[in-house]
C-alpha cells in the first residue's frame, strides 16, 4: 500500500464510500473493514498505533449500534429468509450504523497511515492537476504545524513556571501563537519567492510521481469491488 501512487490510492479508497452510502449492506461494510485491516497489516503499520486509533472508532461503532438498535422501525424486516436472515430489524439497523462507522474509519486510516504527505502533494499536482499555489501552500503548512505545536507547549510551560493556570484553549495561549504563525508564514513566503517558487514559472521535479500498471489495477479493482459484490 505504501508504494502505490497516492492519487490512484485516493480515488480507489474514495469511490467505494459512495457505493457503501448508496446501499445499506452491513456485510459489505464489514468486508471493507476487514480488507482495510488486512491492508494495514500488510503495510507493516505499527500495531500499537493502529490499536490506539481504532479504540475510539470501536467505541463510536458500539454507540451507533446501540442507537440503531434502540431507535429503529419495528415493522418490516429489511432482510428475509431468502437472503441473510437477521433476527430483527432493530439488530439489522444497529449493524448498519456500526458497520458504516467501521468501514469509513478504516478507509480513512488506511489512506492516512500508508501515504507520505510529500508524495501525496506531488501526485495531486502531477496526476490531478492541483495548482502549484495550493501544492506549495500545503507543504508549507505541514512544515509550520510542528513549530506551532512546539510553541504551544512552550507557552503552557511558561505559564506553569510562573504559577499561572490557563485553559487549553485560553486566548492567552492562542493569540500569541496566532501572531507568531502569521510571522512564520510571511517569512516562509518571502523565502519561497526568493528561491523561485512561483505559480507562473514552470519547475522540474526531483522525483516525479508516475502511474504504474499496478496503480491503475488497484484503482479499478477498488472502485468495482463494491458494485460487483451487489451482483453476488
Amino acid at each position: 500500500m505504501r508504494s502505490l501512487n497516492p492519487a490512484c490510492k485516493f480515488i480507489g479508497l474514495l469511490v467505494p464510500t459512495f457505493f457503501l452510502a448508496a446501499r445499506p449492506n452491513p456485510a459489505a461494510n464489514l468486508a471493507v473493514f476487514a480488507l482495510c485491516l488486512f491492508g494495514l497489516l500488510v503495510s507493516r503499520v505499527k500495531r500499537a498505533a493502529v490499536a490506539g486509533l481504532f479504540a475510539p472508532v470501536l467505541l463510536a461503532a458500539a454507540g451507533m449500534f446501540m442507537t440503531g438498535y434502540r431507535f429503529s422501525v419495528r415493522s418490516g424486516l429489511p432482510v428475509n429468509a431468502a437472503s441473510l436472515h437477521i433476527g430483527s430489524s432493530a439488530v439489522w439497523n444497529g449493524l448498519l450504523f456500526a458497520s458504516r462507522v467501521l468501514a469509513y474509519a478504516a478507509l480513512g486510516l488506511l489512506f492516512a497511515l500508508t501515504t507520505d504527505k510529500v508524495r501525496l502533494v506531488s501526485s495531486f499536482r502531477r496526476q490531478l492537476r492541483l495548482p502549484p499555489v495550493f501544492a506549495y501552500g500545503l507543504l508549507a503548512a505541514w512544515g509550520v504545524f510542528p513549530r506551532m505545536a512546539l510553541e504551544y507547549r512552550r507557552a503552557r510551560a511558561a505559564f506553569r513556571a510562573r504559577g499561572l493556570r490557563v485553559l487549553p484553549f485560553s486566548p492567552a495561549l492562542l493569540i500569541p501563537l496566532l501572531v507568531k504563525s502569521v510571522r512564520w508564514s510571511e517569512a516562509l513566503s518571502e523565502a519561497m519567492e526568493s528561491r523561485g517558487f512561483s505559480a507562473s514559472s514552470p519547475r522540474t521535479e526531483f522525483a516525479p510521481e508516475r502511474v504504474r500498471p499496478v496503480d491503475l489495477a488497484f484503482c479499478a479493482a477498488a472502485c468495482l469491488a463494491v458494485p460487483l459484490s451487489w451482483l453476488l
